[in-house]
């Protein structure tokens, strides 16, 4: 008796502690749509890459940005000369979060008033707003999402969005 009850508890002790077996459906790699990540993208970019990949400051408004992204090049120049814009947004999509361009930004202020408008060139855009309370709106392929954004008086915020 004693070993039937042993090798019972075994048993479902092994069951528990067992990784689960994951089905085709709970596998994301094998979903339409995934995206593989090429060995390239794994590589950090070069200083010739990062130098050759200056995107131009524009404006909108009176408000200046920069948007861009493609590239692990141009992320890495962006990341080093974006720092003195205050607001830096990231666009992303489905489970994996792969980078996604061409998103419709609108930043509205407290009185519902546009200041500022664009579409993205890539999955970032560092935006130069004065410190304040904003409204935004981006907009990827129907996909709205509506967001507050607070702009602090001296600092960065960021904000990543993920669209289905």
């Amino acid at each position: 008796m004693r070993t039937i009850v042993a090798a019972t508890a075994l048993t479902l002790a092994s069951t528990a502690l067992a990784p689960p077996v994951l089905a085709a459906e709970d596998e994301p790699w094998k979903k339409p749509g995934w995206e593989p990540i090429s060995e390239e993208e794994r590589q950090p970019a070069t200083p010739d890459q990062i130098d050759s990949s200056a995107v131009d400051v524009q404006e909108n408004r009176g408000v200046s940005y920069m948007t861009g992204g493609l590239g692990s090049g141009e992320r890495a120049w962006l990341e080093q000369h974006g720092t003195s814009f205050p607001v830096t947004l990231q666009f992303s999509k489905g489970q994996r979060g792969a980078f996604v361009s061409s998103v419709n930004v609108t930043i509205h202020d407290q009185s519902g008033q546009t200041l500022f408008e664009a579409t993205t060139d890539g999955p970032l855009i560092y935006i130069d707003l004065p410190a304040g309370n904003y409204q935004t709106t981006v907009n990827y392929r129907d996909h709205v999402r509506d967001f507050d954004l607070r702009v602090p008086s001296s600092g960065r915020t960021s904000k990543s969005i993920n669209f289905p």
